[in-house]
């Protein structure tokens, strides 16, 4: 058992995989898998996440269910400094237009355009859906 935990520590390590027992009988170990976001974006499917619980647990419970939880990436995961300078380019926006339209104090958003500070999700929402609805506006969609 202690060759599982030391890789059950592995996979938190490298992938922010969580994998615990749910539940436990005589008969049935209940093991739920689930991975979190990721710094470098690697993420499992369902179908990934539960071989590796079978790799794991098969020579140890011959009868287990296996509940996976992959990680769904936010749709605004895609916003950072690089795309935001693009998103401007894409729109021949200026920063002080931006900044006026969004209500936004220039100093924070030249801090996010440089990449200087980071940006938290309500920020990244706010610049997606934004630019989203201009690229809307463009294509004719709304």
């Amino acid at each position: 058992m202690d060759l599982i935990h030391k890789a059950i520590i592995r996979y938190k390590d490298k992938y922010n995989v969580t994998i615990r027992e749910v539940k436990k009988s005589e008969e049935r170990v209940i093991i739920e898998i689930s991975q979190d976001k990721t710094l470098d974006g690697i993420y499992f499917s369902a179908n990934e996440l539960r071989d590796i619980v079978t790799s794991l647990f098969a020579s140890i419970h011959s009868d287990f269910h296996i509940g996976a939880i992959p990680y769904v990436p936010l749709v605004h995961d895609v916003v950072t400094a690089r795309w935001l300078k693009i998103q401007l380019a894409d729109h021949a926006m200026k920063l002080k237009q931006l900044a006026k339209t969004l209500g936004v104090n220039k100093s924070v958003l030249l801090d996010h355009h440089s990449g200087k500070t980071d940006m938290n999700n309500e920020e990244k929402g706010m610049y997606y859906y934004y630019f989203k609805s201009l690229s809307r506006k463009e294509d004719g969609s709304d």
